[in-house]
């Protein structure tokens, strides 16, 4: 899972998101429809998402959560 996302665009402008901050629910990539997803907590109003096609953009830095699997942590 994607906790923190830094997207680069060729226009130079720089977009940080974050889980948990702004109402960021959610970070995913899609590389086979070629897009970034920021996916905000439902509202009153609805739920919204921001959409980045790849070919825009320049460099993306993001942390990813390591998450154990569950045979690690019986032991």
């Amino acid at each position: 899972m994607i906790e923190k996302l830094e997207v680069s665009l060729i226009n130079e402008n720089v977009h940080n998101f974050k889980r948990g901050e702004f109402g960021v629910e959610r970070i995913e990539i899609d590389e086979e429809k070629g897009l970034i997803e920021i996916i905000y907590a439902p509202k009153e109003d609805g739920t919204k998402k921001v959409i980045i096609p790849l070919q825009n953009i320049e460099k993306v830095d993001y942390t990813e959560r390591v998450e154990k699997e569950h045979s690690e942590m019986k032991k």
